[in-house]
């Protein structure tokens, strides 16, 4: 990574495949890089049509984030015509440029493939300083989780404030939380066993809170099912549930049954929308004593490596990883 302040390029001066401008949009974009850094080690920026995708998928193939950013999104937008670009960059080289943008007016994303393949980042801030930043990349194959919306018969929407201040009751360090939609409330709580804990005094301790449907903004459990528990992991909720919050957006999530998918996404409050979207899929443990024979994580021949999410029009791999169905 370089930086310099000697020489800044704007949106026309140089050939370059992608390149946009965020300026009111700047701490909003910051804030998701800073998620997806929370989430995963890798960007996967992909750029067709007038719009860019965002994505990252974490270590244990549990999650997958994607924030969609439409035109309006950015104050200049300019893609090379009959052109797409899919790409991958390490977010701990990236994150830190954006880590402090209070004193930064304007941010040009520039990324340069063909003989020599770098994503430039460039500053102008209100003082007058200008500063570049060159990062490599990897072209990549765009993936995609693959997932149904439709079969989710459970469907809730809440201000992420009281869901956060529910998780804000558990012991420090807990890995997983259950969440139960039942027809008269919404539960969460921990397994008292859990060995994820990071302080073993807390091994044990089981908290239970439970929150009314007139707590919510929108709660449709499915009429049909006497209830639905999923149990996920608590990092990446806690991540999502805190951008949404800043974001000033509500939370929306789709549970189908244990061993299936969450998928969480998010809706603005107000009636005008917004110029960018929020996706994500968690899975979900799946009991040991549930699984068939044909589903044996033990079995005796290793199973490839699990992979949650698919090229564009791929199938999905009927693999699971520990106690994950992945998504």
């Amino acid at each position: 990574r370089t930086a310099s302040s000697t020489r800044f390029s704007t949106m026309a001066s140089d050939p370059f495949t992608l390149q946009f401008c965020v300026d009111d949009n700047l701490r909003i974009f910051a804030r998701m890089l800073a998620c997806l850094d929370r989430v995963g080690k890798d960007l996967y920026l992909e750029a067709s049509g007038g719009q860019v995708s965002l994505r990252t998928l974490n270590a244990a193939q549990s999650a997958f984030v994607k924030f969609h950013l439409r035109p309006d999104f950015f104050a200049e937008f300019v893609l090379e015509p009959n052109a797409s670009l899919s790409m991958k960059v390490y977010l701990k080289n990236l994150v830190p440029i954006f880590r402090s943008v209070a004193g930064v007016s304007k941010v040009w994303v520039q990324v340069a493939s063909g003989e020599e393949n770098y994503l430039r980042v460039q500053q102008e801030c209100s003082s007058g300083l200008r500063k570049k930043f060159d990062l490599a990349f990897e072209e990549v194959t765009m993936i995609n989780a693959v997932y149904s919306p439709d079969s989710c018969l459970n469907c809730l929407t809440a201000d992420p404030m009281t869901l956060l201040a529910c998780l804000n009751n558990f012991p420090p360090g807990l890995a997983e939380v259950t969440l139960s939609a039942g027809a008269d409330a919404l539960t969460l709580r921990n397994d008292p066993d859990n060995i994820g804990l990071d302080d073993q005094k807390d091994v044990g301790l089981r908290t239970e809170l439970s929150i009314s449907p007139e707590n919510l903004h929108a709660y449709m459990p499915n009429p049909a099912s006497s209830g639905v528990s999923v149990t996920f992991s608590l990092r990446e909720f806690k991540a999502l549930l805190s951008l949404v919050k800043e974001l000033e957006h509500r939370v929306t999530l789709r549970l189908e049954a244990a061993g299936q998918p969450i998928l969480l996404s998010s809706e603005p409050r107000s009636q005008t929308g917004a110029p960018f979207s929020v996706e994500s899929v968690l899975a979900t443990v799946v009991e040991a004593a549930s699984l068939g024979d044909e589903d044996d994580m033990f079995g005796d021949e290793p199973a490839d490596e699990p992979m949650p999410f698919a090229p564009h029009g791929g199938a999905p791999p009927q693999q699971q990883q520990q106690h994950y169905q992945q998504p």
